[in-house]
């Protein structure tokens, strides 16, 4: 994939800006979505601390763990899932278009940590729909023929997925506070500290569920700065 990036001779930041916050908006629509109904039921377990099943559906590591999060075939809750995976294929364009308009609107503060950023977004981003289709596949088949290699086919990408969104958001972060604009400081404060937290969860799983914290914060942060449709209005027409 060829991702093209324009100084504000071609593109003005003012536009870049007003799409960063649509597209934050949207992804926090998409949060809220997948948080919402239907809900898994009780019989969903917690793994390793992990008490979001998705989450713990990502970073499986066996089929015992398989029972506890989706129960034996059929189960509701396999269901469930199937539906939550289909809606984060909207998450995952999202957020990779976020990742992208980000490092175009943060270039001047490093050309070269910006294209990095995009580009591991992209990659994160490609890694999360291979995950995906993993869970479809394993969602359909009940615990005796769901294999090893079943599993492994969903927790690889979805560790090289959080690893790369994590150094994605760090480098972003990390232009942010370079930028010198006190609220965008903020956003970026808030993705180095999810970073950290999402670098310690490939060892420790469990911190992958404190990283959403201060990075649905950033998203805040980025609507509150850039989603101002009227306000962007009333500007040009003063």
């Amino acid at each position: 994939m060829t991702l093209a990036f324009y100084d504000n001779d071609s593109v003005t930041e003012a536009k870049l800006q007003r799409w960063v916050g649509a597209i934050a908006v949207l992804n926090m629509a998409m949060i809220a979505l997948l948080s919402g109904r239907p809900s898994f039921s009780n019989a969903s377990r917690a793994v390793r601390g992990i008490s979001n099943p998705i989450l713990a559906m990502e970073v499986v590591r066996n089929v015992a763990e398989v029972d506890a999060i989706l129960s034996d075939a059929p189960s509701p809750d396999r269901e469930v899932m199937r539906i939550k995976q289909y809606a984060d294929f909207g998450f995952i364009g999202g957020y990779a278009a976020l990742y992208v308009l980000m490092s175009m609107l943060l270039i001047r503060e490093g050309r070269a940590i910006a294209i990095s950023a995009a580009s591991m977004g992209v990659a994160a981003a490609i890694c999360d729909v291979i995950e995906n289709l993993g869970i479809l596949r394993i969602v359909d088949v009940d615990l005796g023929h769901t294999t090893q290699a079943m599993i492994d086919a969903i927790r690889y990408p979805s560790l090289i997925k959080w690893a790369l969104a994590s150094l994605a958001l760090g480098l972003l972060g990390i232009l942010a506070l370079r930028s010198g604009r006190s609220g965008l400081r903020v956003v970026g404060a808030l993705d180095v500290l999810a970073a950290l937290l999402g670098l310690c969860g490939l060892s420790e799983n469990r911190f992958l569920q404190w990283m959403g914290i201060p990075m649905l914060g950033g998203l805040i942060g980025l609507a509150i700065l850039y989603f101002r449709p009227r306000w962007n209005a009333r500007r040009k027409a003063s």
